[in-house]
């Protein structure tokens, strides 16, 4: 990218700053982003400095980290879908015995929206964050959105089965089984995954998380009538 940039330039200059941030866990040196961003030193820099007045950033020791006014203003992202999920999911996951994650296709990504995580179970997840290849809920919602950025080999088969399952891909030691989500017009718009330990088959679960499933669309669809994929 030039070195002097407007407009629009500016904007995707600033999101890949915040996004260089989360990719370094919320907080970044300068040269750190200089080289994940591949921006100039000086537009990196002069850009850290304007999100900074503007509470996007704070700066941290000798970097930056993600600020305050990005946390606040994404307190507001799907709240009916995150409002159903602290309601339903600690119930459910204590009726399962599993840990649950829900599971949105954004960005190309599959992006986690909630979860009720059980302690013993330690699944290294967070709402905000994106799962990494190869999960059940991130192969489920691949089944049914070619543009998400993990195409899997197994699509047909996973759309025909009406689920997808895996073993110890987010961490050792855990299973995980997902099934889909639909919206008010039949398509699937999001994921629904019970984590739970590998001497567990997660494929016990796909009854249960069916027809969890089915009622927590019907419950969204009542609460939020637009669509659930975007």
């Amino acid at each position: 990218m030039r070195e002097t940039i407007g407009g629009r330039g500016v904007l995707e200059g600033a999101f890949r700053l915040l996004e260089a941030l989360d990719e370094h866990g919320g907080r970044a040196g300068l040269t750190q982003l200089v080289r994940t961003t591949g921006l100039p030193k000086t537009t990196v820099h002069r850009l850290l400095e304007q999100l900074a007045d503007l509470g996007a950033v704070e700066r941290a020791g000798r970097g930056y980290r993600i600020g305050s006014r990005v946390f606040r203003l994404g307190r507001f992202w799907q709240p009916e879908l995150r409002d159903l999920a602290k309601e339903w999911l600690p119930v459910l996951s204590a009726r399962m015995r599993a840990s649950l994650v829900l599971v949105v296709p954004r960005e190309g990504r599959a992006l986690v929206a909630a979860g009720a995580v059980l302690p013993a179970d330690d699944v290294p997840v967070w709402p905000g964050t994106p799962l990494p290849p190869g999960t059940a809920a991130g192969r489920l919602l691949a089944a049914h959105h070619p543009s998400l950025v993990e195409p899997d080999a197994d699509a047909l088969e996973i759309r025909a089965a009406g689920y997808a399952a895996e073993s110890e891909t987010i961490t050792a030691g855990l299973g995980c089984a997902a099934v889909g989500i639909r919206t008010p017009d039949g398509r699937i718009g999001a994921a629904l995954a019970a984590v739970l330990p590998v001497r567990r088959d997660p494929v016990s679960m796909v009854a249960g998380l069916t027809g969890t499933a089915r009622s927590f669309g019907a419950a969204l669809a009542e609460h939020s009538p637009p669509k659930l994929a975007g």
